[in-house]
């Protein structure tokens, strides 16, 4: 056992002959039981036949699997806290199968960096809540108003109508409030299968990516020097009514009876919209609190030795040169997983099986079964849950998920925070201040190689 510095330190495991053969040859005996071997009953194959077969095989499995062992229970018998796994030094090692009964593993591990985490006693950090102004709750409020309202089939097109046009037979559908302000004029108060000549839809939608949804097509299928002119006739004209706001609204839209006046249904339409800004303004608030937490936690890191690291277990191949431009990001990177570990183990944050199912089993009662009650649709749920379980891809995403909104919860509760609010506006040009006096600063936050703690 040798130190190269005081975080990088080297341990050679020698294994002689005496160390494995025992277990070798009985694993050979258990071969030549089951061997199958060309002109040979089950059973009955020569053992110098099988040792050619198999030894080679067996001595390297014996041979790795002692020394896996080996490294562990000295790191536990010793009580060293690794970072990442031990690489082989191959200029310091004899490992030949072929040619060798005595091996030589030398060992190159870093050892767990100390620091100093305080989170109160680091710079505040803002957070931003996004408020509702009264235009865009009146706009919520129709949203609502319009999902109880009744269908119906004008004869004429109004402002927020679907229309359905023929076009050279083809058939398109939009929403009248998607036309710009020359398409309103050429389309608004037409009527049913009436027929327009020499419409360019270019110039009646009222940018690019609504003609291309419109006229169904794609990036390869668009050409932009095309104005899409047609005769046009109008196909069908599509309504959907207001709800009167009256009892029967509110029990209809409410079933719950959560929401039975005009106030309360203000005050709910303005904190869906909060709640729909929130997954940005969290993202926002994480982002900062990692940067701050990173810059302010002094930390010792084996720089050399994670530079080899990467080289060897990047997921994709990458090269010294292009390693040396991106190696902040990597020991951004890094350094905040040591710190989320630290976090992690003095909060007690842990995700369980039953964290993530019943995350689950609420996703789906409240997009799809809010207006029964939960006692009755319990069996479906569970069945939803069940079936959700079988893609661990999806189970991992929201360990993940859950796990960093724990965290979050921990940065705000623990960090110094400097609360604003405002409306949408405000908190767009706030993202755009910050980033224009950050713009050169590299955040890593996310793990860009496989660690071992």
């Amino acid at each position: 056992h040798e130190m190269s510095d005081a975080l990088v330190q080297e341990l050679v495991i020698e294994i002689a002959k005496d160390d494995y053969i025992a277990e070798v040859e009985k694993e050979l005996k258990k071969y030549r039981k089951t061997a199958q071997v060309p002109g040979f009953r089950v059973g009955n194959a020569p053992m110098p036949m099988i040792k050619r077969l198999y030894e080679k095989h067996l001595i390297s499995d014996e041979v790795n699997k002692l020394t896996s062992n080996t490294l562990y229970n000295y790191f536990e018998e010793n009580k060293i806290d690794t970072i990442f796994e031990p690489m082989v030094i191959d200029e310091k090692s004899t490992i030949d199968f072929e040619n060798s009964d005595h091996f030589v593993f030398t060992f190159e591990f870093a050892t767990r960096p100390t620091f100093e985490l305080d989170l109160s006693a680091l710079p505040a950090v803002k957070t931003y809540q996004v408020l509702a102004d009264q235009k865009q709750i009146d706009e919520y409020v129709s949203q609502i108003r319009k999902r109880q309202g009744e269908y119906s089939n004008p004869d004429s097109i109004g402002d927020d109508d679907y229309v359905t046009i023929h076009a050279n037979d083809q058939t398109f559908n939009f929403f009248s409030n998607d036309l710009s302000d020359a398409g309103k004029a050429i389309f608004v108060g037409k009527n049913l299968n009436e027929k327009i000549e020499n419409v360019s839809l270019k110039e009646a939608f009222a940018n690019e990516m609504i003609l291309k949804k419109a006229l169904r097509l794609t990036d390869e299928t668009y050409n932009a020097e095309d104005s899409y002119t047609f005769n046009v006739e109008i196909g069908s004209i599509g309504r959907v009514g207001m709800a009167e706001i009256n009892d029967e609204f509110f029990t209809k839209a409410f079933p719950d009876g959560s929401v039975t006046n005009m106030e309360q249904l203000e005050a709910y339409a303005a904190g869906q919209i909060t709640a729909q800004w929130k997954q940005e303004t969290d993202r926002k608030f994480m982002n900062d609190a990692i940067t701050t937490i990173i810059d302010h936690t002094k930390m010792e890191l084996p720089e050399a030795f994670i530079k080899r690291y990467v080289l060897k277990h990047a997921t994709e191949p990458i090269t010294e040169e292009k390693l040396e431009e991106e190696f902040p990001k990597y020991l951004n990177s890094f350094k905040w997983q040591l710190i989320e570990n630290r976090i992690a183990e003095t909060e007690n944050l842990q995700v369980s099986m039953e964290d993530v199912e019943a995350y689950i089993r609420n996703f789906y009662y409240q997009n799809y079964f809010k207006n029964f009650n939960q006692e009755d649709v319990a069996d479906r749920l569970n069945e939803l849950v069940k079936e959700q379980l079988k893609d661990q891809k999806q189970v991992k995403a929201l360990y993940d998920q859950l796990f960093d909104e724990k965290m979050l919860q921990v940065l705000d509760q623990k960090m110094n925070i400097e609360r604003a609010s405002g409306d949408i506006q405000g908190f767009i040009e706030y993202i755009s201040g910050q980033k224009a006096e950050t713009q050169e600063k590299p955040k890593k936050t996310k793990k860009v190689a496989k660690t071992e703690e």
